[in-house]
């Protein structure tokens, strides 16, 4: 099954059930990404990229069944 990422606005995506948005900017031009479920009011988690954030979800939702 494949999952599209809807774009909210720059730098901040929906995806599965989770708000994903770029956070900022450090080093040598990688980007900070949190990821916030849409229960929660805050980020708990933290990627590299906006594609290793898509696959860190998609890795719960397979844990979760």
């Amino acid at each position: 099954m494949t999952h599209a990422a809807k774009k909210i606005g720059h730098g901040h995506y929906e995806y599965r059930d989770h708000q994903i948005e770029e956070v900022g900017r450090y080093g040598n031009g990688n980007a900070a990404w949190n990821i916030t479920h849409n229960d929660e009011t805050s980020a708990h988690d933290t990627a590299n990229t906006l594609k290793d954030a898509k696959a860190m979800i998609d890795h719960w939702a397979a844990i979760r069944g």
